[in-house]
């Protein structure tokens, strides 16, 4: 991977720390959730956003 210039790698930790937190909150949801259907909703996002971190993580591997 080329180096990356310290708004590119600003740009990164911006990305994973709203990943992790857009995980977390959308399974906070998903836990508290009543509705089946709305549960199933957040789950699914949760589940998109940690695929999209996982993702991201890959390419800084």
């Amino acid at each position: 991977m080329a180096n990356l210039n310290e708004v590119e790698l600003q740009n990164l930790r911006h990305l994973i720390q709203f990943g992790h937190a857009d995980v977390q909150k959308f399974q906070s949801y998903a836990q508290n959730a009543q509705d089946q259907q709305v549960k199933q909703f957040f789950e699914k996002s949760a589940q998109s956003c940690q695929k999209n971190l996982d993702t991201i993580m890959q390419f800084l591997q």
